[in-house]
């Protein structure tokens, strides 16, 4: 569902150059690979997915857009009779990043967000979607306590605050940023080597070691007319010091001030930098007892650099107002997330004899620091998940954003991946290949998981997470295909006949991994058919992607906003209003087409 007068139209630009030069000397040989991208992309679009105009981006003020050039050199060669094959090299990178964004609620945000705070607690029996602040004369009037002498209102002396909060809520339509600018400078620089020692003819040794150093700097500039936020935050904070008054308080507030859209922001600048280096490696052990077989065995530490979240959801105040915090460049450090360090080991053999070839491995991974972006259903959290060797006694798994905590030296991993894979081939004849393969990973969260390497509480929105599986990450997936290509004549002319599926079992799509998230298993098969003329020179042939029209959903996310009515199973206790609305992006319908290749 789109909302009138909402576009979607964008436009994408993506060039680039590269060049690579190779000059050998020798018994080594130096490779030069030059490289430059340029890309920019518009965003805009009705971001809410519903008829009701409660989020948009819009124009020309949505872009996405990285200039990068990369400059590589290695030098490689063979030393000691060919014992040693050994390469040594240097990697630099330097990346612009620039985000401009204009998130804002539409036309209607005012009176959806009033009936969402009337319709889903103690007031619902003022509900009027129709009258403003969507609550009825009646409600008003008993509200502000002057229905009549000797009725007091329900908050008290606060009456008139509360009602006034729900009119400064009604009006913010079409507000929101009217420009948001997030620029990133990544520089690094790397020097690697990768070398394999023949120890003898059936047993080698691969080595291999690099250094990085990652450097990002951050700022952003501000632009906002939601004046109603700081209003807000300025009338009703104090009316949080009372159980009795702070779920409304604390709804107004939180609506009126969604994903930190607040004029507050103004004209606001900030800027940060980080910096980090990394050793990673490998070690594979490698051993040929035969022709046909061989035996490994491998180790290996990889990185993926930390950053910032572009996005000013993330600065985030137990405070309240960007005032009391000391501003927000006081605040600009929980844009931060680490690096993330994935450890692996793996043990494999391979077998190639006649028309039979088999490969099989068992693996395991360990993720330090595990990088999630996760939208709730108003903001993007970006944690780096991490586990506790200490019992959490369920603080990883409630509501509460202050439980859950770890000491720092018992923090550890946080995801780990095991399992085995198994692939082969059979080729019975010429014309004839058979495939089949099988993945058995069982990919998970820890249990007791906290939100960094310090050991800071999970976020609420993921408690879900510990202990279960991660999105999109199925126990076991089975693959087939076969290939025919019979000669036609004597004319060197060959035809095509082509199938291929893939079984994959249940998985949740939802990175909070919430159960109306999950996907049951399915099948997908491909299909093609062709002929081709002597040595390939042409060929011709129709084609099939997901053939029998399979529908499974590729991601589901929370809604922006929205929650239903209450209803059995979709009741949480995130969603005190009812039940939270999802939407999903599917995969491909069926897709076919024709293609012809020729070769001169």
């Amino acid at each position: 569902y789109v909302s009138n007068g909402r576009s979607y139209e964008g436009v994408t630009d993506d060039k680039g150059i590269s060049l690579e030069a190779n000059y050998k000397f020798g018994n080594a040989t130096l490779t030069s690979i030059t490289g430059y991208r340029d890309y920019s992309s518009g965003q805009p679009g009705d971001i809410d997915y519903s008829t009701v105009d409660i989020l948009y981006r819009g124009g020309e003020g949505v872009v996405r857009e990285f200039k990068t050039f990369s400059q590589e050199l290695r030098l490689q060669g063979t030393a000691f009779n060919n014992k040693l094959d050994w390469l040594v090299g240097a990697y630099f990178a330097d990346e612009d990043l620039t985000v401009t964004d204009n998130l804002r609620f539409g036309n209607q945000y005012g009176r959806f967000a009033t009936c969402r705070i009337i319709s889903g607690g103690g007031l619902a029996g003022f509900y009027s979607p129709t009258t403003p602040g969507c609550i009825s004369p009646t409600g008003r009037a008993v509200i502000s306590g002057a229905l009549a002498p000797g009725v007091p209102s329900p908050f008290g002396p606060a009456g008139p605050l509360i009602l006034a909060g729900f009119d400064r809520l009604e009006g913010i339509n079409d507000r929101g940023s009217t420009q948001d600018i997030y620029s990133q400078n990544s520089r690094n620089y790397a020097f690697f080597t990768h070398n394999i020692f023949h120890i003898t003819d059936n047993l080698a040794l691969t080595m291999g070691l690099r250094y990085t150093n990652e450097r990002k700097k951050f700022d952003a500039l501000f632009g906002n007319d939601n004046t109603a936020c700081a209003a807000q935050q300025a009338a009703l904070t104090p009316l949080l010091a009372n159980a009795g008054l702070a779920p409304v308080a604390g709804g107004l507030i939180g609506l009126s001030c969604q994903g930190n859209s607040t004029s507050e922001l103004n004209g606001v600048a900030i800027n940060d930098r980080r910096s980090e280096d990394e050793f990673t490696g490998t070690g594979v052990l490698s051993f040929t007892p035969s022709d046909d077989l061989l035996l490994y065995a491998s180790y290996s530490r990889g990185y993926k650099a930390g950053g910032f979240n572009l996005d000013r959801s993330a600065l985030k105040s137990p405070i309240g107002t960007f005032a009391a915090a000391g501003g927000a460049q006081a605040l600009v450090g929980n844009l931060q997330f680490d690096p993330e360090i994935d450890t692996a080991y793996e043990i494999g053999a391979k077998y190639s004899r006649g028309p039979l070839t088999l490969n099989v491995a068992i693996f395991r991974q360990q993720f330090d620091s595990f990088q999630l972006n996760t939208f709730n259903g108003t903001v993007f959290l970006v944690q780096t998940v991490n586990g506790c060797g200490t019992d959490l006694n369920g603080g990883d798994r409630d509501l509460s954003a202050a439980t859950g905590a770890c000491p720092i030296d018992d923090v550890t991993y946080g995801v780990k991946s095991q399992g085995i894979e198994i692939e082969s081939s059979l080729r019975p004849r010429r014309d004839l290949t058979i495939g089949l393969g099988l993945t058995y990973a069982e990919t998970k969260y820890r249990n007791q998981l906290v939100g960094n390497d310090l050991g800071v509480p999970l976020d609420p929105a993921l408690r879900k997470l510990p202990g279960d599986n991660l999105s999109n990450a199925p126990e076991v997936v089975t693959t087939g295909s076969i290939a025919w290509t019979p000669r036609i004549g004597g004319s060197g002319m060959t035809g095509l006949f082509y199938v291929d599926a893939r079984v994959t079992g249940d998985y949740n799509t939802g990175s909070d991994l919430f159960p109306q998230k999950e996907e049951e298993g399915y099948t997908v098969v491909n299909a093609r058919m062709g002929i081709r003329g002597p040595e390939e020179r042409w060929s011709l042939e129709i084609w099939a992607q997901n053939l029998f029209k399979t529908e499974y959903a590729q991601v589901a996310f929370n809604s922006p906003f929205q929650a239903g009515t209450t209803a059995a199973p979709f009741v949480d206790p995130q969603f005190p209003g009812g039940r939270q609305i999802f939407s999903a992006f599917l995969a491909e319908p069926r897709t076919y087409g024709i293609t012809g290749r020729f070769r001169f």
